[in-house]
């Protein structure tokens, strides 16, 4: 008997699918008051567009500055199913590179006098604790800034899927904390978890005296004249938010997203390219912008200067990571939540910073994401475009989560033949052993098919099921189906099994 054809059918229409061409994206109007050499923003615009179409990225925007000077902003593709074109006012959830406006607050209020770097966070926040009290006691707003407190990854993305929308969203993810285990002793390890800047966003709190969204906006976006910026999903800046997407096998698709108030500090910022570009300005320029000035020179430096260890090349400092190439210090930063993706880049000793904002994301689309900030920053630095930072398009990437159900399929085709040999011949295996290991073992690999991925796979991403469901769909409906059709095929080939055995003892031959 031959497999049945259904399944490779699917596969083969899918990977058709991913091999054709996504439209051109739609640019806006560029706004440049200083531009770039000649012919460079053509070749920017070409390269972002090429891009685009390679990531069937919606919509994006762009900002280049140049000291403290703006010298590239532009929108590209769709900001909405609408149609309404990307801006570079048009505001972006940022994720990750949000830290480090939660750590500009934070060393605003370390210049005041009000908040010290190296005090207990319980010194701020008197009811702080882990599981290990002692432990918790410990740590230090440096710790937290630094990544190095000991918190686990996969405690911080436990609330990604939160919607809390009360005053007491922020606090009540903190005291959630309270049985959390350290993986490490405070101050001895890098280990990046959102929760180390959730908490510095309530010490901010705590310490201003107004909530944290409050204090972002009139301390830090209003003296940047950020008016594209917000730092709940309720401000009015965030009406001409653009529309997120999440990637399904490689396919943007529109999603509204759960808004976890509780983790605003750590991922949540809201902001546009015209606004972070000014933001960027002030991190290359002493704190200043204009005629405003939000933090001193030395407290940028503080900033910027690494105090976790990475890497061998690489270290973490205060919302940044800090690295050097060809004796070329980077100060980067990446964002991602699951419909919206964000890079910011400073180049401080060529005085150059960028900010590229996406409304698309998804885990098999990370890697030509993060490509599009490096693109830019070598053209902008008059160099040549590489296959590092311009590769072509991998279209069976997308498809991985549809692996494990690919070997199920082939494990159900294979193990039904066997079955169905045996159901012609009516063999039942031998009593003991044999019986064990053609009945029973087949039967533990479907079981095993079924259940072990809701197991192995939150610990090899860390991260909770629920935040598995939102940032990756397609794998979590891989792991679902995986289920499904191990346990319907462990019942049938129970039954299949059962019936050899009923036909062999009336001594009957099953028909082939």
């Amino acid at each position: 008997m031959r497999p049945p054809r259904i399944g490779f059918t699917l596969v083969a229409v899918l990977i058709a699918i991913c091999l054709l061409g996504a439209p051109v994206p739609a640019r806006s109007a560029a706004t440049n008051p200083f531009s770039l050499a000649t012919g460079g923003q053509a070749t920017l615009d070409a390269y972002i567009e090429a891009r685009m179409r390679v990531a069937r990225i919606p919509g994006l925007a762009l900002g280049v500055v140049r000291g403290d000077r703006i010298i590239y902003l532009n929108g590209y593709g769709v900001a909405g199913p609408d149609g309404r074109a990307v801006t570079p006012q048009t505001p972006f959830i940022l994720g990750s590179t949000s830290k480090s406006i939660t750590a500009l607050a934070v060393m605003q209020l370390v210049e005041a006098g009000t908040i010290d770097l190296d005090a207990p966070v319980t010194t701020y926040l008197p009811w702080f604790r882990t599981a290990d009290e002692t432990a918790s006691a410990r740590i230090t707003v440096r710790n937290l800034l630094y990544q190095n407190s000991g918190l686990p990854v996969d405690i911080g993305r436990a609330g990604l899927a939160e919607d809390d929308q009360s005053d007491m969203a922020l606090e009540n993810g903190v005291r959630g904390l309270a049985g959390a285990q350290l993986s490490h002793p405070p101050g001895q390890t890098y280990e990046y978890a959102n929760e180390n800047y959730t908490t510095l966003g309530l010490i901010v709190q705590a310490v201003s005296g107004r909530s944290y969204e409050e204090y972002i906006q009139s301390a830090i976006f209003a003296p940047l004249q950020m008016r594209h910026s917000a730092a709940s999903i309720s401000h009015p800046a965030t009406s001409d938010l653009a529309t997120g997407h999440r990637y399904w096998l490689g396919w943007p698709v529109p999603f509204t997203a759960p808004y976890p108030r509780q983790s605003a500090p750590a991922g949540f910022l809201i902001s546009s390219a015209e606004d972070m570009s000014q933001y960027l300005i002030a991190q290359l320029n002493g704190g200043a912008f204009k005629d405003s000035h939000v933090l001193s020179p030395a407290g940028v430096t503080t900033l910027h200067t690494g105090g976790a260890r990475v890497s061998a090349t690489s270290s973490y400092a205060m919302g940044w990571l800090v690295s050097s190439q060809r004796g070329t210090v980077r100060l980067e930063h990446s964002g991602d939540v699951s419909n919206f993706h964000s890079n910011l880049l400073l180049l401080p000793d060529e005085r150059l910073g960028i900010v590229v904002l996406v409304n698309a994301n998804g885990v098999s689309s990370a890697a030509a994401l993060d490509i599009l900030i490096e693109g830019v920053a070598a053209i902008v630095r008059g160099q040549d475009l590489s296959e590092h930072v311009d590769p072509p398009a991998d279209r069976l990437r997308p498809l991985l989560p549809l692996a494990p159900l690919l070997i199920l399929v082939v494990w159900i085709v294979g193990s039904y033949l066997v079955t169905r040999r045996s159901q012609r011949c009516s063999k039942l295996p031998s009593r003991g052993v044999q019986r064990l290991w053609r009945s029973g073992v087949p039967l533990g690999i479907n079981l095993g098919l079924a259940t072990l991925p809701w197991l192995i796979v939150p610990r090899l991403l860390h991260s909770p099921i629920a935040t598995i469901r939102l940032f990756a769909p397609d794998l979590f409906l891989g792991i679902a189906l995986l289920s499904v059709l191990g346990l319907a095929w462990a019942v049938a080939r129970t039954i299949l099994t059962i019936s050899v055995r009923y036909a062999r003892a009336g001594g009957v031959r099953q028909p082939s």
